[in-house]
């Protein structure tokens, strides 16, 4: 007798009989005669079903009977013999053999019944006998099978799954698991494929999928033929080089290529692939490799984390050798900048890319020397040259955040000595063609600017250059709630914040004098500290406040913000991280406070509109400064002049009742830049050149005439009421269907608009997370940029592959739509897990 016992069979066949009203026959043929004893003594009942036992040599009887004797009753044809085979031209049961089914009382015939698997490949799951003798395979076998399988190689791959604990049963996510495990140093998996006997079925379809084949084959020679295969089709290649023939695949580099590409893209794989990576690279000398491909072909690939380095190294080194617009395959450094961002490896580089790219913008700038007009130099400065300030910053800061700058040393020298020249040839220019009447003074800026009908709140932010201004005023363009208007006014001389802040507090009828050291006042009021100017203020408006940016930030909500400014019809808010950096001894990272600069006034803008419902902003300064990173040579240094120990002497301005004549030093009288009857005389180098002094702090300066220290930029805003900001475009799921079978769904995503004027692209992350919070599936990246005006072409589909664990019966998941931009969720949509454990065998095996 099998070893199944009766109990199980009957049991299994009485839900095999499950008709629901239809007539069926089952025939049982055995041919060892193991159940005959069983079936003459009537030991099998059936519930809905009769039993009719078939003698050799009867078909013509047993086919009268079941088509005109009993044309409704079930039956169990039970045949103690061999299978009639369909091929028997004398098989009169052919027809009936046709429209019933066949059932086997061994073992695997019963595993193959519970999972729907077809008769004719019970000599493959004879075969995999092994794999099914424990009931907890079965049960991972069966919770990964979502269709009905029809072929040998569905079985194999689906077995190899559970073995690999993969999420779906499909090769590549076998690959996958088994690659993940070669890179945490195991082979568990592996040696579970050879323990079931299913080595030869992985290399056979590895063979078949990826072209990969070897007498000798192992998980180590398979990455490495992954690798290169990807890396040489990347460039565009169809042959491997003599060196590396052996892991060459046959017609299937595009799917190796493919396979690569899904793993470098999905989270989950991330340190796995960079290990692997980095391995091969060093097994297949690399660096060699690299030496022999052209730049237009690496430009494509991304496979290495050192072809970065390469493309990073022919930029820099075009830019020495005098090519400032260098070029790959028609690609400008901005467009291979955004593509190799976008890369695996690409956000470890992206400091690298933006240092290139400013590099190049500043050396490729000429600076127009042969203009007689200072309105025209200065027209220049706003709209073109003050670039080169910007240029410069952002080349400096992004190298300030890589580690590991060697890469970058003649470049650095290169940039400073054009930026200097920059400075001084400008400088120069500028203060040949002076005059102080091209543009307001900040001594107007009160009248002109922060006088008005409506509420104005004035961020005076000290240190803040036009340059920086203008990256403010670009981003604030990319909302439709704001609008703005750029202009500029020069500070008073010296550009030092005393001065400048001054000199915005006062109209055009009240007085403004220099003392001595700090003190300078407005209408004979001290304007030191907020408390002081808050006095000047109230004295033209009584409606009028003078507070920190400190202060204001310190409000817990919006309540306290609007009784803060309630009543205030001319409001200014002192912004000190530049300067404050900048003269006390942090000179080095003054850049680094600029960024921060930029990013918090335009946090600020919302933070007081929404909760102090002001709608009319102006942003300016004090001053600008000069700042470079080289050290100050000698020759960059002027003797002091100063004769008087009443002299107050700057690095960048001297004021004293003397005249000094020197070379290389401008001159006015103080009395006419502050519209007073000041005899004395403020001097200034005509280039970024400082006066001698002890001390340090050479490189941040302020206090000259520079364009970068005078030309104080006015940024006027008003924000729309009602008005909402340009607004990131929407995704919506399409997927009617709330329940995952199985461990792998796709779902279609759609995006809701076009981008246009209004509308801006977005990113979202896509992910399911149970009850609990923990992340089950894989991570989906859904760049939703789509300038389609066709609805049908703005939808896009996405796998979702599900951890392989047990879920309880209608467990409760959740889909995560997540803006990556905003870190804010922006849906969490319920789905239910069918229990892939539901409809078990019914009987221990």
């Amino acid at each position: 007798m099998s070893d199944l016992n009766l109990s199980q069979i009957q049991t299994r066949l009485n839900e095999l009989f499950v008709t629901f009203g239809e007539r069926k026959l089952i025939f049982w043929f055995d041919s060892k005669k193991e159940f005959e004893e069983e079936i003459d003594s009537g030991q099998i009942v059936l519930d809905d079903a009769k039993i009719y036992k078939m003698e050799p040599q009867t078909q013509f009887k047993t086919k009268r009977f079941f088509e005109i004797e009993d044309k409704d009753s079930n039956y169990l044809i039970y045949a103690p013999f061999k299978r009639i085979s369909d091929d028997d031209e004398n098989n009169l049961l052919l027809s009936i053999l046709k429209y019933s089914s066949l059932f086997n009382a061994d073992r695997i015939s019963l595993v193959m019944t519970q999972l729907n698997i077809p008769a004719y490949l019970h000599d493959t799951m004879e075969k995999y006998a092994k794999f099914f003798s424990a009931k907890y395979r079965i049960y991972s076998f069966e919770k990964l099978v979502t269709a009905e399988i029809k072929s040998k190689e569905e079985l194999e791959i689906t077995l190899m799954a559970v073995l690999t604990k993969a999420n779906i049963a499909q090769f590549h996510s076998v690959v996958q698991g088994l690659l993940v495990e070669y890179a945490n140093d195991s082979s568990d998996f592996y040696d579970q494929l050879v323990n079931y006997d299913l080595q030869e079925a992985f290399w056979k379809y590895i063979s078949k999928y990826y072209g990969y084949t070897s007498d000798e084959p192992t998980i180590q020679k398979l990455v490495i033929s992954f690798f290169v295969n990807a890396f040489y089709g990347q460039l565009g290649h169809r042959e491997l080089p003599n060196s590396l023939k052996e892991y060459e695949v046959i017609d299937q580099t595009t799917a190796v290529v493919s396979f690569m590409d899904s793993m470098m893209n999905d989270s989950r794989y991330t340190e796995m692939f960079d290990k692997l990576s980095c391995d091969t690279y060093h097994l297949i000398n690399g660096n060699k490799l690299l030496d022999k491909a052209p730049i237009e072909e690496l430009i494509g690939a991304d496979i290495f984390e050192p072809i970065h380095k390469r493309i990073i190294k022919y930029y820099v080194d075009q830019l020495l050798s005098g090519d400032m617009t260098p070029a790959i395959n028609g690609l400008t450094v901005r467009d291979v900048m955004t593509r190799k961002q976008r890369a695996h490896f690409g956000g470890k580089y992206r400091h690298h890319y933006k240092i290139i790219l400013n590099a190049q913008e500043l050396l490729n700038y000429a600076l127009q020397t042969n203009v007689s007009q200072f309105s025209v130099f200065v027209k220049d400065y706003e709209e073109n040259s003050y670039m080169v300030d910007q240029y410069y910053r952002k080349f400096r800061w992004h190298l300030d955040q890589i580690s590991v700058q060697n890469e970058f040393l003649e470049l650095q020298i290169l940039i400073e000595k054009q930026y200097k020249s920059f400075l001084d040839d400008s400088g120069r220019l500028w203060n040949d063609l002076l005059y102080l009447n091209e543009r307001p003074s900040m001594l107007d800026f009160y009248d002109k600017f922060a006088k008005s009908k409506t509420k104005t709140l004035v961020i005076v932010s000290d240190a803040l250059r036009y340059e920086a201004a203008k990256e403010i005023q670009s981003v604030l363009q990319r909302e439709k709630k704001y609008s703005t208007k750029m202009d500029t006014i020069f500070s008073v001389f010296p550009s030092v914040t005393e001065f400048g802040k001054a000199a915005s507090l006062r109209s055009s009828s009240e007085s403004y004098e220099y003392i001595d050291g700090l003190d300078v006042r407005v209408n004979g009021m001290k304007s030191n500290g907020t408390s002081n100017r808050n006095k000047i203020l109230k004295e033209k408006n009584p409606n009028s406040l003078a507070v920190t940016y400190e202060e204001v930030m310190a409000k817990p909500n919006a309540k306290e913000l609007r009784e803060l400014f309630n009543g205030q019809e001319v409001i200014y808010l002192y912004h000190d991280r530049i300067d404050k950096t900048g003269d006390h001894g942090q000179e080095s990272q003054v850049f680094d406070a600029v960024e921060k600069t930029v990013n918090e006034l335009k946090s600020l803008l919302p933070y007081i509109s929404n909760g102090a419902n002001v709608y009319r902003f102006v942003i300016t300064s004090d001053h600008g400064f000069i700042y470079t990173r080289s050290k100050v040579e000698e020759h960059d240094k002027i003797d002091n002049p100063s004769t008087s120990d009443n002299d107050r002497v700057e690095r960048r301005f001297i004021i004293s009742e003397n005249h000094y004549d020197e070379i290389g030093v401008a001159s006015k009288k103080l009395g006419d830049v502050l519209r007073n009857k000041d005899e004395r005389y403020i001097h200034f180098p005509e280039t970024s050149a400082i006066f001698k002094k002890a001390g340090g702090g050479q490189s941040y300066v302020h206090g000259g005439s520079s364009p970068q220290e005078v030309v104080v930029p006015v940024l006027e805003i008003s924000v729309a009421r009602g008005s909402a900001k340009k607004e990131q475009v929407a995704i919506q799921l399409m997927t009617a269907k709330r329940k995952v079978v199985g461990l792998s769904v796709s779902l279609e995503f759609y995006q809701t608009e076009a981008i246009s004027d209004s509308v801006t692209k977005a990113q979202y992350s896509l992910y399911f997370e149970d009850y609990k919070g923990n992340r089950i599936t894989n991570e989906n990246s859904y760049f939703a940029d789509s300038t389609a005006s066709a609805a049908s072409e703005r939808f896009t589909k996405f796998t979702f592959d599900f951890i392989n664990r047990s879920y309880e019966n209608n467990e409760k998941v959740y889909l995560i739509v997540k803006n990556i931009d905003t870190k804010i969720e922006a849906e969490r949509i319920e789905y239910v897990i069918d229990n892939p454990f539901a409809g078990g065998f019914g009987f221990d095996i």
